[in-house]
């Protein structure tokens, strides 16, 4: 290798480093109104951007985490509705288990390119809204990864680092000896008996050697994949031989919910389970559910969800490039409005996020709240959550309720950060699911 071509590798790598530490957010309009990242989330940045999407190559609807040099893939989508199309380009970040970056450089972690180009994208047919589809698998011969750990996707426009367009998180984990062994049990507080759901786990350690416990390894435990109840920073109630036992009262417990409202609109010939209309014009579809009831106080029943995610396409579509979108009108019956409360659409396609475009207001008329989303076909869940503007607080109590029985996933993340490390690897991944337990 030359002199050159060293320097320049070691200034495109300082470049790199400094634009990963200093990274800058383009506004919704495409304005210049920059702010730094501190935390990576799944969060889309440009109101032009739609229905982006990671997951394990054709499951869409697995959780988007792969095994380190397994040779498993996963596909990243968005669509941009000015359908003309756009140059987007992306890069990946490694990050800590808060998804705050980590303290390496790309090189450390991507081996081939650290920025290629999305050239797969396609244009759709037989819709009203146009829209452009991009697309890339990876790892791929160009760019793959080195080290397991939180990893952050980021889509920018125009060759521009700093005019971001979108953020998805996925996880890379080593497939390694350390055992990871769950139970779900009933809560022995008795408040808690019937609203919540108790994790106790243990977590096999002699494998590995050399490791302190109590400082090298940190465990996350996600329902359903959402990364806004996680239970982070357990530390383990004791230590046997080699094995760290997580058996808590209180710390271990998550709301339970109820399994999710659903709608489906993958066809507009005719009308599904809980559509009540759809309609068209000349430039928009337009797709009416039936109104919503309280939900809390009602007896519980199973019905097979999707754990709050959702299901991109059409009946009888070839590809996603036929399907279509809609507005969809949310409504839900309440007499009077709730006291200083906000009443939000929610779900995995909100990306477990409070979105102003989510957000319902009550017609006093109809005595319900409203809300008209614009949304790609498909089969969503979904629920109602309420934001208490005094105390800052999200709640899905109210219009849900808790229920022990309800089926959710667990996901149990071990990370492991040997001292002086610089990183933290994912070295252990369990999914488990609570009517299997």
């Amino acid at each position: 290798m030359s002199f050159k071509t060293l320097l320049f590798l070691v200034v495109c790598n300082l470049t790199a480093f400094v634009s990963c530490k200093t990274m800058q957010m383009a506004s919704s309009s495409g304005a210049s109104t920059y702010e730094p990242i501190e935390v990576f989330g799944d969060k889309i940045y440009q109101d032009s951007i739609a229905t982006a999407l990671l997951f394990p190559q054709n499951s869409p609807l697995e959780y988007p985490i792969i095994a380190l040099n397994s040779g498993e893939v996963l596909t990243m989508s968005f669509d941009d509705l000015r359908g003309d199309g756009g140059y987007y380009s992306y890069t990946i970040y490694h990050c800590n288990s808060d998804w705050t970056l980590s303290d390496l450089n790309q090189f450390d972690y991507l081996g081939g390119f650290t920025n290629d180009d999305f050239d797969d994208y396609r244009f759709a047919f037989n819709t009203l809204q146009d829209y452009t589809q991009y697309r890339v698998a990876f790892p791929n011969n160009r760019m793959h990864l080195k080290l397991s750990g939180n990893y952050v996707f980021v889509v920018y426009a125009n060759g521009d680092e700093n005019d971001v367009v979108l953020t998805k998180r996925f996880m890379v984990y080593e497939n390694g000896p350390l055992i990871v062994t769950p139970e779900l049990l009933t809560p022995t507080i008795n408040r808690y008996r019937y609203t919540h759901q108790r994790l106790r786990f243990t977590v096999d350690y002699s494998s590995l050697p050399n490791l302190s416990p109590m400082t090298d390894l940190e465990i996350v435990v996600l329902q359903n994949g959402r990364w806004d109840n996680a239970l982070k920073n357990l530390e383990p109630t004791f230590i046997r031989n080699e094995e760290l036992i997580y058996d808590y009262a209180d710390q271990s417990l998550f709301r339970a919910g109820r399994e999710f409202r659903y709608v489906d609109f993958r066809n507009f010939t005719f009308l599904a389970d809980r559509i009540t209309r759809i309609t068209k014009d000349d430039t928009t579809n337009y797709v009416h559910i039936q109104r919503d009831e309280f939900r809390r106080d009602q007896q519980y029943r199973y019905w097979k969800d999707l754990n709050g995610r959702y299901l991109i396409g059409r009946f009888g579509g070839l590809t996603q490039m036929d399907a279509d979108y809609a507005w969809v009108n949310f409504s839900l019956r309440v007499k009077e409005p709730l006291d200083s409360a906000e009443v939000f659409v929610f779900g995995g396609f909100t990306d477990w996020e409070i979105q102003e475009k989510m957000k319902m207001n009550f017609n006093p008329i109809k005595q319900m709240y409203e809300a008209s989303v614009y949304l790609k076909q498909g089969l969503y869940n979904y629920e109602y959550v309420v934001k208490n503007t005094a105390k800052d607080e999200l709640d899905s109590d109210i219009f849900e309720g808790n229920y022990w029985q309800t089926e959710n996933d667990y996901l149990i993340l071990v990370y492991h950060r040997p001292f002086g490390g610089r990183f933290q690897k994912l070295i252990n991944y369990q999914l488990i699911n609570s009517r299997v337990l």
